[in-house]
């Protein structure tokens, strides 16, 4: 073999060593950042998950190769109705590939929790997570998620935080189990390896998703704080769950702890918590004033029982307020009594806090 030949090929030879070299040097410093930078915030078990407003399910296939359901899929979406049932999130972005009218899996997603419980109002649809990409930067920038708790199997968790943690979401994840063969195991595990390569050179260069769009609001949840002057009765608002602008009604729970019957009233107050954390009472709706300027506002004398340990529910319709409540700490306020009766003391008051944002 001529000399210049043999040279070249040894050139060529060395090119493709010190290539293969960079490569396996690449990868082997992507996945140890990633597993090191990780590693503290994946959660074996739904038990110690810290709550988050919402989770990020990440897609994949229900079906496997040979059209069985697929396990992986299938843990995932027993995990995310695990952490719904558990109250660690309020809400479930099902976000999947949905590249062909036949290939949805967000819907499918969305039926399986369904199918587990978790309310539909509670599911939120995202058909544009076409990769890991797609659907951890669309959480912030398309539904605002500043926080997630991330979903999916161990290995895929530790590369989604990593671009969440890129994308300056703070982030926690739960591994859902993983139940495969050894063979099936060392193929995925290469292949995330593979993709690990590809998020780092994804974020070197400023990768954005395919489709970004416009923002879609996820509601806020009725947060509330519970009190009395008088220990035994607790108020709650039971319906709505999510706060929207324009409250119509309040369906409000009490629930009496001690052995003695209580009883409440028609009559209730709403105030809200001003700057300097004093309550003020919400400015009447002047409407129902009457030819004379005087507030035309009645409650009837009916009184209802609460019995020990049976929940009492009633609905509050703030009609007499004016409707613009602006965000803030609000407060619902109803009188109650216990025996003896007739009452000869000043009744006794119940308050629930609740946030409108």
């Amino acid at each position: 073999m001529p000399r210049p030949k043999r040279i070249l090929i040894r050139r060529i030879a060395l090119s493709l060593c010190a290539f293969f070299i960079l490569v396996i040097a690449f990868t082997l410093y992507a996945n140890i950042r990633v597993e090191q930078s990780t590693k503290d915030r994946i959660y074996p078990a739904v038990e110690s998950v810290p709550y988050n407003k919402v989770a990020l399910l990440l897609g994949t296939n229900p079906l496997n190769r040979w059209g069985r359901p697929n396990s992986y899929f299938t843990n995932r979406i027993n995990t995310a109705a695990e952490l719904y049932h558990a109250g660690k999130v309020d809400f479930i972005i099902a976000s999947g590939d949905n590249h062909t009218k036949k290939y949805d899996e967000a819907t499918a997603m969305r039926d399986s929790l369904i199918a587990r419980g978790v309310p539909d109002d509670r599911i939120i649809l995202d058909f544009a997570g076409f990769r890991t990409l797609d659907s951890v930067v669309r959480a912030k920038e398309v539904f605002g998620c500043d926080s997630l708790t991330i979903i999916s199997q161990a290995d895929h968790c530790a590369r989604a935080l990593y671009l969440a943690e890129a994308n300056g979401i703070e982030a926690v994840a739960v591994a859902a189990p993983l139940r495969a063969g050894r063979w099936v195991r060392t193929r995925l595990a290469l292949r995330e390896w593979l993709a690990r390569d590809k998020m780092m050179l994804d974020i070197w260069f400023g990768k954005q998703p395919h489709f970004l769009g416009d923002k879609i609001e996820i509601p806020e949840i009725l947060t509330q704080k519970s009190y009395s002057t008088a220990p035994g009765m607790i108020m709650s608002i039971v319906e709505p769950q999510i706060v929207k602008a324009g409250i119509d009604s309040l369906i409000v729970e009490f629930r009496n702890t001690r052995k003695d019957e209580g009883m409440t009233g028609e009559w209730f107050r709403i105030d809200r918590k001003a700057p300097d954390e004093h309550w003020h009472e919400l400015p009447y709706d002047r409407r129902h004033e009457n030819t004379d300027g005087e507030l035309c506002i009645v409650f009837n004398a009916v009184g209802w029982i609460v019995r020990p340990d049976t929940p009492f529910r009633m609905t509050v319709k703030p009609w007499s307020y004016e409707s613009d409540w602006k965000p803030g700490t609000y407060r619902l306020v109803k009188t109650f009594h216990y025996p003896p009766y007739p009452l000869k003391e000043p009744s006794d008051t119940a308050f629930v806090e609740f946030q409108i944002r």
